[in-house]
């Protein structure tokens, strides 16, 4: 599996074609992409009018159980870039739409269809810039009950994965909720740092991936090194990514530096306790200060590193300017053992091509310059600052030590672990792993290490329709990032993962939408997930284009059709990421004592020595310590609108004019009867007339009888031709 060609998949059967059968509606090509347009729309007005409620602009904002007494005046810095904005040759497109009621005329439209792009524009708009020449007052909120804020597991992620869909749809980058939330995340990297979760850093990446501006393309390369140093290298999850996202390795020479600086500050204290002289107080100081220095810098790489034995509990963020923030913990005792799924691996994968089709993906992971003391000595035109001796204790991070991860290797790596892991006959499975970690195995005095590896059970990776896409697009986007035409080693892979893909497809459509020609019930978790890894179609060939059109076809319209009356989605969907490895971990481990954290209390443990679980990690909450729940309909939209907006050639062409549109409510529902076009009614029978009994015939009078002479052809007879001719024959 780690350097091996895996071997080629037999040839698949071809699915059925059940999809297009006569029982599922024909929609044409026209009417399903006005439908599209129409949906896609009324989905991205329904993000931006959430945006805009939003205090701060949040489409998905935190938790907060706060009351907005007002406003003050906060001067932010910014400056101004331009970007090149498409313009559009368009066509007339004549649609045809049911009538108000059922016995009216179809209503006739006259739809613009962008055909090519014929130049560009300049547009003018501002970024956000700690260091830029301009200025501006922003109106920030002041709240009552500050301390409350919570960023549950995936929200900032989430958010993040909301402003690529409006950038999907086409909204410009000078849209004031666009404009916001680039704001708002730039503002949250430049506050809390990188997250943890490889959800949240994923999304982080594609949104600054896709922000033109010097300040994202630099966190765009930072957020991108640590998605390469999150990928698992050893073990069976070798080549994938798990919810965490950590570098065991680097991580434990950091905490090492650290603990050789307390360390040091625990033998000066003694050594100014035995002899208080003004030397001993000033190298007291020195180890003080290179102890706090290291410690920050170490919280910059993580927040959860020194946690210890807390590091599942919730994280409280504390600084002496702003208020209290609540993040979530790690969902891994990451210090002996991590996990790994599909679900992680996709989305790292996706981010990691969206970010080499950027060009800001960097070649090899990043590796900390060690801050230098605060009265260090600098060199004229030195670029690294040198500090005086003495004043910091040495760090074991080298290159030796813990070498960076080239892209190329995680890429190739995790595209073996994707061949390997495709099962003959079936689709790609949830890929549940839980494993044991050993880099930290030297922490004994301070951890509860080395993992006990019998405890850890093998997880269930159940394949479904969901993981079954996420497998090929996580293979497609590699192949996106290193170049199709480097990936024919896995050209068999690749197809067979395909025609999985429909097959997983077909059959869950049976089951969600049994009867095609009725409204398809309201999307929930299960249902909206599906759509995923569908946001954008596979740059490798399908193995069967007109089937896979179909499909699409058919979850296309499901997707509008299962929309909510208010043009969203999701409006009774509760949202709580729990990944499918933590789902698996805890029903493998539920029934153990001691394996299970059931309250964040240090008198009730776990032996952490041994495989666990947080049973908050794997439950929905809105406990007032621990909320991990929020309201799904954002989440909902932002998915339909990304894969909407993946179906349309130039899908911002006419957005503007759309969402402009007085009537594109009414537009939006009259669609629905667009897609669900009622049979023609069978011709009614003849009324049956029963046969009136016939009139007694009057009786003719007698004639005379005259004999006339009857002429009959006479027919010759001839014998039957029985003899073979030449174009009857074979």
């Amino acid at each position: 599996m780690n350097a091996q060609s895996p071997a080629g998949a037999p040839a698949p059967s071809a699915p059925t074609t059940s999809a297009a059968s006569s029982e599922i509606p024909q929609v044409s090509e026209a009417d399903l992409d006005y439908a599209t347009r129409m949906a896609l729309a009324q989905g991205v007005m329904m993000l931006k009018k959430i945006a805009e409620a939003d205090p701060q602009g949040w489409i998905i904002p935190p938790i907060q159980k706060v009351t907005l007494t007002g406003y003050k005046d906060v001067q932010l810095k910014y400056r101004l870039i331009e970007r090149d904005i498409p313009i559009y040759e368009y066509t007339d497109l004549v649609v045809f739409t049911p009538g108000t009621s059922p016995g009216d005329p179809p209503v006739r439209r006259i739809v613009q269809q962008p055909t090519k792009q014929i130049g560009t524009r300049k547009e003018t708009h501002i970024r956000y810039d700690p260091n830029g020449p301009l200025e501006r007052t922003y109106k920030q909120p002041i709240y009552e009950h500050v301390g409350d804020t919570s960023w549950s597991y995936s929200l900032i992620g989430d958010s993040a994965m909301a402003l690529t869909a409006l950038r999907a749809a086409g909204v410009p980058e000078n849209d004031p909720v666009v404009y916001h939330m680039v704001e708002n995340l730039l503002l949250y990297l430049d506050t809390y740092g990188p997250p943890d979760q490889t959800w949240n850093l994923a999304w982080l990446a594609v949104a600054m991936a896709q922000t033109d501006d010097s300040i994202a393309e630099d966190w765009t390369e930072k957020l991108a090194s640590r998605l390469l140093d999150g990928q698992i290298t050893d073990g069976a999850a070798r080549g994938l990514w798990g919810p965490m996202c950590f570098h065991p390795r680097l991580i434990s020479v950091l905490i090492s530096d650290y603990l050789a600086s307390e360390a040091e500050v625990t033998r000066m204290q003694a050594k100014q306790k035995e002899r208080p002289t003004k030397a001993n107080q000033v190298l007291l100081s020195q180890a003080e200060g290179a102890r706090n220095r290291l410690k920050k810098y170490a919280d910059s790489w993580t927040h959860l590193g020194l946690k210890f034995a807390t590091v599942e509990f919730p994280l409280i963020w504390e600084d002496m300017m702003t208020e209290k923030v609540q993040f979530a913990g790690a969902t891994d005792f990451f210090y002996n053992q991590r996990s790994a799924d599909m679900e992680s691996t996709w989305v790292a994968l996706h981010a990691l091509s969206v970010c080499a089709e950027m060009k800001r993906l960097p070649k090899a992971s990043m590796r900390p310059l060690m801050p230098a003391a605060y009265d260090a000595t600098h060199k004229i035109g030195a670029n690294v600052p040198t500090a005086k001796p003495g004043t910091t204790v040495g760090s074991q991070l080298n290159e030796t030590t813990v070498p960076p991860e080239a892209s190329m290797a995680v890429l190739a790596r995790a595209a073996n672990a994707l061949a390997v892991l495709l099962p003959e006959g079936k689709g790609w499975s949830e890929c549940n792993f839980h494993q044991p970690v050993t880099d930290f195995d030297a922490f004994s005095r301070f951890l509860a290490v080395p993992a006990d590896a019998s405890s850890f059970p093998p997880l269930e990776s159940p394949v479904t329709a969901t993981s079954a896409s996420m497998g090929i697009a996580a293979l497609d986007s590699i192949g996106r990032a290193v170049g199709m035409d480097k990936m024919a080693k896995f050209e068999n892979k690749f197809n067979f993962g395909a025609i999985r893909r429909l097959t997983a497809q077909q059959e869950l459509l049976k089951t969600l939408w049994p009867k095609p020609m009725q409204r398809p019930q309201g999307i929930n978790n299960e249902r909206i997930d599906l759509f995923l890894p569908l946001m954008r179609p596979l740059k490798g060939d399908e193995p069967d284009t007109v089937l896979a059109d179909e499909t699409t076809s058919q979850l296309t319209r499901y997707l509008i059709l299962g929309a909510d009356p208010d043009g969203g989605w999701g409006s009774k969907l509760r949202r709580t990421y729990i990944s499918s490895s933590s789902r698996e971990r805890f029903k493998a481990l539920e029934k153990l004592p001691g394996q299970i954290w059931r309250a964040w209390r240090l008198d009730v443990p776990v032996e952490l020595h041994k495989a666990h679980i947080s049973l908050w990690h794997v439950t929905p909450s809105n406990n007032s310590y621990y909320n991990n729940i929020s309201p799904g309909s954002a989440y909902a939209t932002a998915i339909a609108v990304h894969y909407l907006a993946s179906r349309l050639k130039n899908p911002g062409a006419i957005l503007e004019k759309l969402c402009a549109d007085p009537t594109l409510a009414d537009q939006r529902k009259s669609v629905d009867a667009l897609l669900l076009p009622q049979p023609k009614p069978k011709p009614k029978p003849a009324p049956v007339v029963a046969a009136k009994p016939a009139a007694p015939v009057a009786k003719p009078a007698e004639k005379a009888m005259v004999k006339v002479e009857e002429i009959i052809p006479v027919v010759p007879i001839k014998p039957a031709d029985t003899q073979p001719k030449k174009d009857e024959s074979f």
